[in-house]
């Protein structure tokens, strides 16, 4: 017997996935501080790694909370991050399964939970519609 996850779980499970994400990009922006002392250029790029963690952590939480801009926007993000890795795959950026699996398949795995339950998208709660 096939049992298909529910839309909440999927939403759940979509949130962990990005939770996962954020935090392998925290790691990516908290070790690439110490090149900027020789570097400047990597200062700017850690630090924005890591303020793109800190908004991946809050929209995770706002979409466990049920908060349907909160789908839009990691939608979104993550269209944007397949995006770019599409166009750094080619030109040899990315060797190795580690990259490809954080890169391409950690993204497309959330995209795919996602889209499982766009029909059901979480609604914002608030007050009863006076239909």
């Amino acid at each position: 017997m096939k049992q298909t996850p529910s839309t909440s779980s999927a939403f759940e499970i979509a949130g962990v996935l990005v939770v996962v994400q954020a935090s392998l990009s925290l790691v990516a922006g908290l070790s690439a501080l110490p090149f900027a002392i020789v570097e400047p250029g990597f200062r700017v790029l850690g630090v924005a790694t890591i303020a793109t963690a800190i908004g991946m952590y809050w929209l995770a939480r706002n979409l466990r909370r049920g908060r349907r801009w909160a789908w839009r926007w990691l939608v979104s993000l993550e269209v944007l991050s397949l995006m770019m890795t599409l166009v750094l795959l080619p030109i040899g950026a990315m060797r190795g399964p580690v990259p490809l699996l954080v890169n391409v398949a950690l993204p497309t795995s959330v995209l795919v939970l996602l889209a499982s339950a766009s029909g059901d998208r979480p609604a914002q709660p608030g007050p009863a519609d006076p239909a």
